[in-house]
């Protein structure tokens, strides 16, 4: 049997001190390799939540998190972290680029992180930026290019360790119609070529349409599932 690259197990998550509350109720998910996943549901519905939690950013106050056959919930911090570079990539609504570098440079940070020696990671941003169509990018800091620009530079980092999920957080809520849609194309064909799984929250019921499931949350809960085009 196929482990999933990422399972939520009975997930709850309590916010606040004083006045608590229950912003996930009791959630299982569980994505398979390759699998494009989208979050959908009104605003407070808990995608977001969800999502920190999928990507080990957040605890779960009761349930549990496993990437890639580890529960994440016995971990310290340094070992949640060497998870997630390992394993996981992240993009969200805002690029969060480091302004002082180029392109090329940004891509290179998770692989130095990871211990990638800088020339074998310089090479590896390079491909990594030209496979996203974007190889003229390399050498311009953020900027220096518009906002879709920025935004597949940010794709590309997210990617640059070969991560067996990406989750991203409305990554076309900042862009106009013609660059989320390029957007999308790129999550559908990094999904299709590399066989890299995706969790994606979005407004964007075309948007989400075009993912292989499209789960609808409401009051904290998975309240709806459908399979592309149902």
């Amino acid at each position: 049997m196929t482990t999933p690259v990422v399972e939520a197990r009975a997930v709850g998550r309590v916010l606040g001190e004083e006045v608590k509350q229950e912003v996930l109720k009791d959630v299982d998910l569980s994505v398979a390799p390759g699998e494009f996943v989208a979050l959908t549901g009104h605003s407070g519905s808990g995608k977001s939540t969800l999502l920190y939690l999928l990507g080990i950013l957040d605890r779960p106050t009761k349930g549990s998190v496993w990437v890639d056959g580890v529960d994440a919930g016995p971990l310290d911090d340094d070992e949640r972290a060497a998870l997630r570079n390992n394993k996981l990539g992240f993009v969200f609504q805002f690029h969060f680029l480091l302004g002082e570098f180029s392109a090329e440079e940004n891509v290179m940070i998770p692989m130095l992180r990871r211990g990638v020696p800088r020339d074998e990671a310089s090479g590896r941003a390079k491909k990594t930026l030209e496979r996203l169509g974007i190889p003229e990018l390399a050498g311009r800091r953020p900027g220096q290019m518009s906002g879709g620009q920025q935004q597949r530079v940010s794709i590309a980092r997210a990617i640059a360790n070969e991560p067996k999920l990406l989750l991203a957080d409305e990554p076309t809520g900042n862009l106009d119609s013609v660059n989320a849609a390029v957007v999308m194309e790129l999550f559908e064909k990094m999904s299709e070529d590399l066989g890299m799984a995706m969790v994606m929250v979005t407004h964007d019921n075309a948007f989400a349409a075009r993912a292989a499931r499209r789960l609808v949350m409401r009051d904290g809960r998975i309240v709806e599932e459908h399979a592309r085009g149902t």
